[in-house]
């Protein structure tokens, strides 16, 4: 992995300052946050900060199965999240929209935005509303793109397919056809 020069620079001075940030892309818009105060524009999105939004440690594991993760945004009148703007969510396209975790590196004397790392890809699943004690928050289900490993129909080991992903790509060209040479022999054989 290779970072800017600045970057590597105080991450061998052992000064690096890192903020968690999340890129929502739902049905009526992307929306951007981070955990800091002000604005970071990357990649054509500002990011705001939001210090409120808390997210599990995602987990990283070897395997093909979906790994959950939750993400809790609490009301807050302080910071202008009354209980009726949490609702506004149901006005979003949010299922099984993509949803991107970063680390964005940060310049610990000028602020200054550095490098975003993508640290995490899924989808928005479910969002709740809760509620305890007077208390309301937001909880988000979020699934990991392994979700895709298990859709009905999604992917084939096809040439057809291959061609959607990678246009020119012949590794499957002659799939089809082997497949049923193989299954020919077998069948013939007995």
């Amino acid at each position: 992995m290779a970072f800017p020069t600045r970057l590597q620079q105080l991450l061998d001075e052992g000064r690096g300052k890192i903020a968690s940030a999340v890129r929502f892309e739902f049905g009526t818009g992307t929306y951007g946050f981070f955990s800091g105060k002000g604005s970071i524009d990357y990649a054509g999105l500002t990011y705001h900060g939001n210090t409120l939004i808390s997210i599990d440690e995602p987990p990283y594991a070897l395997g093909t199965a979906a790994q959950p993760l939750t993400m809790r945004l609490p009301a807050k009148a302080d910071f202008g999240l009354t209980p009726d703007k949490l609702l506004l969510i149901e006005q979003e396209e949010y299922k099984g929209r993509p949803v991107t975790l970063y680390d964005f590196y940060i310049d610990p004397d000028t602020n200054a935005f550095l490098h975003a790392e993508p640290t995490w890809y899924g989808y928005a699943d479910v969002i709740d509303h809760r509620e305890e004690s007077g208390d309301m928050w937001l909880e988000a289900t979020l699934e990991t793109g392994a979700i895709d490993n298990f859709r009905e129909g999604y992917r084939f080991a096809s040439h057809e397919d291959q061609q959607l992903v990678s246009p020119g790509d012949m590794f499957f060209e002659h799939a089809a056809r082997l497949r049923n040479e193989y299954f020919n022999y077998k069948f013939e054989a007995k």
